[in-house]
């Protein structure tokens, strides 16, 4: 149910949850994943082999990409919100 009220208010105009913020969230969610990949491949080389097999020079340029996709996730956010100065409309977000 939460779920569903959260995608409605990002349907809705002038909240400050917008698709941006999801966009945010979702690339972190995806870099988080990627990056968590990565980890359980370099420890399963390790156990499997007894030594780093895996050309760490590759994966050091994809996780220079997952951090890339990430700040573009990021960057859209802050200068849109730097432009519009966006206030809050929702009655929970004034209270805060």
């Amino acid at each position: 149910m939460g779920v569903a009220r959260y995608l409605r208010s990002l349907v809705r105009a002038g909240s400050l949850d917008s698709s941006k913020s999801f966009a945010l969230v979702l690339s972190s969610i995806v870099g988080a994943l990627a990056g968590l990949c990565v980890c359980f491949c370099l420890v399963w080389d390790v156990c499997t082999n007894g030594y780093l097999k895996t050309d760490l020079d590759a994966l050091g340029l994809f996780m220079l990409c997952i951090g890339g996709f990430m700040a573009g996730g990021g960057i859209n956010k802050v200068l849109s919100e730097r432009r519009n100065n966006v206030k809050p409309t929702n009655k929970e977000e004034v209270s805060k």
